[in-house]
Parts: structure tokens; sequence; C-alpha cells
């Protein structure tokens, strides 16, 4: 339910968590005074957005401890994301009152509002698992000159936890050199921030691959796992993939060596049965011999570490055994997938890549009816088209999504002005360089866009409607996925249509889970 309240000339507003408000809207219509209402499982983050429409000077937002507060910024959009996307100021950006990394206060608030412009407030809280079920009260104070209320937050904790590891695999890219550059840092600060990236991704469930970018060395024959094992080891276990990187130069037999190396040492660890080789990224079909070569040479030295290559299955690619197609092209039950810029159509004459082998469509893209509708982690599309991967992943029986970026725009642009890259306004940038400088505090941190918490959201939709399943009705889970999410084209852009399935999902696993509980105590 959204709410209206007229107050001191200001406009104020509840907005849904996976809408995408933008400056110019205005207020629905309502009399009932702001409220909010949150649900949660253990292991899950919920929120919602509050909106100020102006005149509000020095707005001001503060919380119970238990909440979480970001001012959500605009990033103006001067060429559209294809046929779906428009132009203008988009909602994007989640400034932080309070980092989640270092608990440092940053520059969210004050903020002045002018007359008939929206300001969102992206307001959050995340169950710990384990937390009793009930309800808990708080509230968020917003204030400005001359004027403000207490918007009343009620939080409903679920009697389960969703899975620490996420059923649906991710392995979304990142290079701490680029991060570096993003933040106008030297590469001496690849690996600070790499882990402070690997913190705030796993904090949403998504596992970032590439890292350091730094191969672990070789010398007299071992290799020397010091440095790599002080990066990775405080994540791997909670980790859905993790690649392996290799370094360039080494000779046949040095090759076979390093990568039986790898092998033995994740075996010990435990942690064998997420690595895999990157392969070869999107091969024409007439190099399909050469990658084949490539992909045998791994599966001989090391059968046991997967083979991907983001192409379709062929019966040509005989040593390949992940296949990660691109999404327009077709779901592959229990394969991965991924999203490329054929989702909005790429840039005509520039860089972007159609995938498999296929060259990207020119001339007028906003008349191509072939790249409207899908979905899209664009900031110029809805929320919806970004949360409804999950959701579509479970209905496709998808077993990982392949993401090639998540700071693309740090190498050669500044995030906060534009993303613009093949054909699309943030494909591969799903992050901003969060400077001292540009939010305050006094350590620099990675910012979330409105974008990534969207697939974090759908990571958790998955989530339920494999918990559902699991316990014993896959038939629901199978029919709630399959009216948000019946197709690729035909996903749901209502964010009320996740919401219920949520909840008819969450009454089902309680009642599962207590048929259980019974069960036990009369055997």
């Amino acid at each position: 339910m959204v709410w209206l309240a007229l107050l001191a000339a200001a406009q104020v507003w509840i907005a849904d968590e996976s809408e995408k408000v933008r400056p110019f809207q205005t207020p629905p219509a309502a009399a009932s005074a702001p409220r909010i209402r949150l649900t949660a499982a253990g292991g899950e983050c919920a929120g919602a957005q509050i909106v100020v429409r102006g005149p509000a000077r020095e707005l001001k937002a503060v919380a119970t401890s238990w909440l979480d507060l970001y001012r959500v910024a605009t990033i103006t959009v001067t060429h559209p994301s294809g046929p779906d996307g428009a132009i203008g100021e988009w909602p994007d950006a989640l400034i932080p009152a309070r980092d989640a990394l270092y608990g440092e206060e940053r520059r969210a608030f004050p903020v002045d509002v002018e007359a008939g412009r929206a300001q969102a407030i992206f307001v959050e809280t995340c169950v710990p698992r384990g937390a009793a079920a009930g309800r808990v009260a708080g509230a968020v104070k917003v204030s400005w000159h001359g004027g403000g209320l207490e918007v009343p937050v009620e939080l409903r904790r679920r009697g389960f936890d969703l899975p620490a590891t996420p059923a649906l695999a991710t392995a979304f890219g990142f290079s701490g050199y680029s991060a570096a550059k993003g933040h106008a840092r030297g590469p001496e600060a690849n690996r600070e921030l790499t882990r402070a990236y690997d913190r705030i991704a796993l904090r949403r469930g998504i596992t970032l691959f590439g890292g350091t970018q730094d191969a672990p060395p070789m010398r007299n024959g071992r290799i020397d796992w010091t440095a790599y094992d002080e990066e990775v080891s405080p994540f791997i276990d909670r980790w859905t993939a993790v690649e392996l990187r290799e370094p360039a130069g080494l000779s046949r037999a040095e090759r076979r060596s390093y990568r039986q190396q790898w092998a033995e040492h994740f075996r010990q660890r435990g942690w064998l049965d997420r690595l895999f080789r990157y392969v070869v990224d999107e091969p024409a079909e007439k190099d399909f011999p050469l990658v084949e070569e490539k992909a045998r040479e791994y599966r001989e030295d090391v059968p046991e570490v997967r083979r991907l290559v983001t192409t379709r299955p062929s019966p040509r690619l005989p040593s390949v055994d992940l296949f990660a197609p691109v999404l327009n092209f077709g779901p592959t039950p229990h394969m991965w997938w991924y999203q490329s810029c054929m989702s909005h159509g790429c840039e005509p004459g520039g860089a972007g890549s159609a995938g498999d082998g296929r060259s990207p469509k020119g001339g007028a893209l906003e008349a191509d009816a072939s790249f409207r509708g899908w979905p899209s982690y664009m900031i110029d599309a809805p929320a919806t088209a970004a949360r409804a991967m999950g959701t579509l992943a479970f209905t496709n029986e998808i077993s990982g999504e392949l993401y090639f970026d998540t700071v693309y725009a740090y190498d050669s642009m500044d995030p906060w002005t534009t993303q613009w890259a093949f054909g699309g306004n943030g494909d591969g940038t799903l992050y901003y360089p969060g400077t001292p400088a540009r939010i305050g505090g006094k350590h620099d941190v990675p910012v979330e866009s409105l974008r990534i918490v969207q697939i974090s959201r759908g990571l958790a939709d998955h989530a339920y409607l494999s918990l559902c399943a699991q316990l014993g009705d896959p038939a629901l889970a199978r029919a709630e996925a399959r009216a948000v999410a019946p197709g690729l084209r035909t996903w749901s852009r209502d964010p009320r249509a996740y919401a219920q399935m949520r909840e008819h999902l969450a009454a089902r696993i309680e009642t599962l889970l207590s048929a259980r509980k019974l069960g036990s105590r009369l055997r």
C-alpha cells in the first residue's frame, strides 16, 4: 500500500523497494499517514522507500538502530538503453547514511530538495539467521527546514531462515585494478578494494570472480598460495563459484603442473566443487576448433575442474562441460546463462557483442521490437527488470548466472557521470566508487546501486522458490514462479507481484516446516 501525507508544503509517501522513483514523480492519491511494513526471513534483507517531494530544504533522516538508510542519488542518462530505455535523470546510487563496512557516517544527508522534485530515501533491514519469529517496531524520522514527520516501521520476522549460500550460483566479474582506477588510487590499493567489494557483494548473496586478478606465483615448480589464500579465505566458504587463475607464459608441462596443484589445493580445502576455468568468451563458431583444443587440454590436466564457455551447447565442443549462453537465445536447463547487450541492443558499430558469434545489430534500435521486453540490468530499465532474473532462473531451471563485470566503467569514465557502454547505461557496472571526497568518511567503500539490490532480491525470490520445492511442494513453487515470470519477455513489471509470491511461498514453507517438526516429535 502506498500512502500520502501533506506536511508543511512537502509531500511524503511510501514507494516499494522495487520501484525506481524518478525526480519528476508525483504522489499517488491516498489519505493515511506514511507507514512501512516489512517482512523478512532470517538471512534476508527487506526495504521500502520514503519519498519526499519538495520544497524540503536540508532534508535529514535518522532511524531506529536496526534500520539502514540510504539517499537515492540520480544519474543523467543522455542516450536510452535501446527501445525500452529513456533519457533523463534516473535513480541508482544508494549513498549510505552509515556504511556497512566501516560503520562511518557518510554524506547522505542533509540534502536540499527543490520544489516539485521527488527525493527517495531507501530504508532497509537485514534479519540475522536464527532470529526469533515475531514483530519489531521502529521508526524513521524525516525532517526539513520548517517541517518533518516520523514514519513508523514494523518488521515481521518469519519463522525460518534462508540458506547462507544461495541455491542459484552467481559469478559476477570484478577487477581490483579497475576498482583502484575508479577510486583514483594506485594499483597498490588493489587488495584493499578487492576485499571491500567482495564483502559488500557477499552481503547480498553475490559471488564476485576475478578479484585482484593476480594468479598465485609458481616458484621452483610449486605454487605459493600465501597471498591468494589471504585474499579468498574469508569468503570462499560462501562463494558459489571460483575461477582458476593462470599466468601467461607457462610451458605445456608447467601448465599441467600448475592446474593440478590448483585442483589438489582446492580438494584439500573442500573448495573443489566451486572451481571453474573461463576458457573462452563468446567465441565465433569458426573458432570452435581452437576452443575445443583449449578445453580439451584442461579436461586432460584437471578433469574435475569445470570448463566454462559463453556459448550455447554444441556437439563440436565435447570438452566443455559448463555452457553459459546469452539468455536471449533461449535457456538451457541445468546450465548457466548471462545477460548481454542483446537485451537492449548492442551499440551499432561499437564494441558490444551479441554472443555466440553473432554480430551486434545496427540500425534504429529504438524501433526494433526484438530488443523490447527482456530482463535488464540497465539504469533506465524498471527495477523489476533486474529482480525478475531470480524467478526466471527458477522457472527455466537455470543453475547459475554469469555477468561479465561489475566495475567496467571504472576503467575509462566517471561512473557518477556516465556509464554508457555497449549501447546501454550501466552495462557491466553495478557499483559506484565511494571515495571520501565524494561521500565523506575516512575509507573508500563500494556504493551499491539500486540495481544490485534488485539482483539480490531476485536471488532471495529464487531461494524462497527453491526452499518450498525442497521441503516438499515443487508444484506450488513452479506455479508461483510461472505466475510472476512465465516467459523471458513476459515477467511481471509490478513489484507487488513479487511480494505476493513471497507471501504465498512463506506461508507454505512455514506449514511444511511445522509438519516436519511434528513428524520428528512423533517418531
